[in-house]
Parts: C-alpha cells; sequence; structure tokens
C-alpha cells in the first residue's frame, strides 16, 4: 500500500501540497528506541501494534504527527536506524504519519537514515531540531 504525499519541505518548513504553511507545534509523537527493540533486531510488536492503533484514531481525527524517535540506547546508529525503518514497516498505512525526526545522535549520518526510512515511504518528511539542510524542517 503506497500512501500519497500530502507534505513537502521547502527552505526548512513543512508544507501541505495545496501550498499552505503548517506549524509544527504538537505536532511531534515521542517514542523511545528503547519501547521498540529489546534486542538487536528484538523487536516489540505489542507495542508497535498499540503504536499503530494510536496513530490510527489520529487518522481518524484528520491529526496528523511526525515520529519523535529519542535515541535512549547504548548501541549504535545502524541498529537505531533498523529499528525506526522496522517501525515505519509497522506503521505504513497510517496516514496520520507525516514522517520521522532524525535524532542529534544521528545527525551525521542523515543520509543514510533518510535513505533507508524512505525507501518504501516516499511520502515522508524529516523534522530536525538542528538545521540539517532545506530539504529538513526545522523544528
Amino acid at each position: 500500500m503506497k500512501l500519497e504525499r500530502l507534505f513537502e519541505v521547502k527552505e526548512s518548513k513543512l508544507f501541505a501540497i495545496s501550498g499552505e504553511g503548517i506549524s509544527t507545534e504538537s505536532k511531534a509523537y515521542p517514542v523511545k528506541w528503547s519501547d521498540v527493540e529489546n534486542g538487536a533486531e528484538e523487536y516489540n510488536e505489542d507495542f508497535l501494534a498499540k503504536l499503530r492503533d494510536d496513530l490510527k484514531a489520529l487518522e481518524e481525527k484528520n491529526q496528523f504527527v511526525f515520529i519523535e524517535p529519542s535515541f535512549d540506547k547504548n548501541a549504535g546508529y545502524e541498529q537505531f536506524t533498523a529499528a525506526m525503518k522496522h517501525t515505519a514497516r509497522r506503521i505504513k498505512d497510517c496516514v496520520s504519519v507525516i514522517g520521522f525526526a532524525i535524532p542529534a545522535e544521528v545527525l551525521e549520518n542523515k543520509a543514510f537514515y533518510i535513505e533507508e526510512l524512505s525507501a518504501k515511504h516516499q511520502q515522508y518528511c524529516f523534522f530536525c531540531k538542528q538545521n540539517a539542510g532545506s530539504d529538513v524542517v526545522l523544528y
């Protein structure tokens, strides 16, 4: 199931495809890496199923969020990226998801992170609390 792109990034700001500017205030949906992954490639499917249910409930209210993952484990960016890619697969049909934030710990490897998460989710926009280029929303 391929979702249509509803949002785009221009000059580090979020816009609806219609061209209307969108505020990112109250759009971050925090997700802890440690809630997603118990150990390397051992995913908490119960947590991910509940996350999907919660995001589907937002969809019914026509509300949109971006996933703001926290890098709260002692492992490398590759394992983190794999966990977030798995998360993206589990919520792939959630129209309410605008995209994913890029944690500071991954910023140095942002191209890899974006490529991995965009592979099957080309509708995603990416967000960062630090300036990460004009193609990433600064929030």
